[in-house]
């Protein structure tokens, strides 16, 4: 049964859904641009740059708090309150130092948005801070394999439950089949060169075109799905 005629009912509950998803995918979007894009951006790095720092780290050995107090979290500390936590990190980030205007400047300024209920990371004692000294390399192994395998597993439902709805339109067979098969492998395109930025930083631009890649065919199959949905149906002539 094609979409264009199916009974009201059905219309209406697959537009009901497309609303859902539509909506859902574009603040996942919004969220992606809002957490990993512009805090980079606002430290100065462009977009390609910006991604292989999040997958390989900087290229300098600039502990991780360092970087945030000069960059995206700037105007959370003063110039004097960033010459003390410099020193501190430079005096080896030890317990005793911190004591004192070290700990009030972290709990006070940091631990208000990223304590243990806030924004990740959190920062809000000794033990917190000090995980932020190192240098910063990137997502660790660990972690970008609990990336994929959560990604791997989850996303795909999505592009299965839009690709339902579009393979049942009137539009081409091989337009169906290409614009089925883009969101898959954008997807698999885009972890796939995760990977390859943990090892080189250049294949970041590899990532920037997977999501293009499955933000066009999940984009393109909501638009023409939507579009058959509603189109009036005109019955060939006997």
């Amino acid at each position: 049964m094609s979409l264009r005629t199916a009974p009201a009912s059905t219309r209406v509950f697959v537009t009901m859904v497309l609303l859902v998803l539509g909506l859902g995918y574009l603040l996942a979007q919004v969220y992606l641009y809002s957490k990993e894009v512009k805090p980079k951006l606002d430290e100065g790095h462009g977009l390609v740059q910006g991604v292989a720092y999040t997958y390989n780290g900087l290229p300098t050995a600039e502990p991780k708090l360092l970087v945030s107090l000069r960059g995206s979290m700037a105007s959370t500390v003063n110039p004097a309150e960033l010459a003390a936590i410099k020193t501190w990190i430079d005096g080896g980030a030890t317990q005793d130092g911190y004591t004192g205007i070290v700990a009030n400047i972290i709990e006070n300024n940091c631990g208000s948005c990223h304590g243990a209920s806030g924004y990740p990371p959190v920062v809000n004692d000794f033990e917190t801070a000090v995980e932020l000294t190192a240098p910063d390399t990137g997502v660790d192994i660990a972690k970008l394999a609990r990336m994929t395998h959560i990604h791997l597993l989850g996303i795909p439902i999505l592009f299965f439950m839009m690709g339902s709805m579009f393979i049942r339109t009137r539009y081409s067979e091989p337009l169906k089949v290409v614009l089925v098969i883009l969101p898959f492998a954008g997807v698999i395109w885009d972890i796939a060169h995760w990977w390859l930025t943990k090892l080189e930083p250049s294949a970041a631009v590899g990532i920037i075109i997977g999501g293009v890649i499955m933000g066009s065919g999940f984009g393109l199959q909501w638009l023409l799905t939507m579009i058959d949905v509603w189109k009036p149906y005109k019955a060939p002539d006997a």
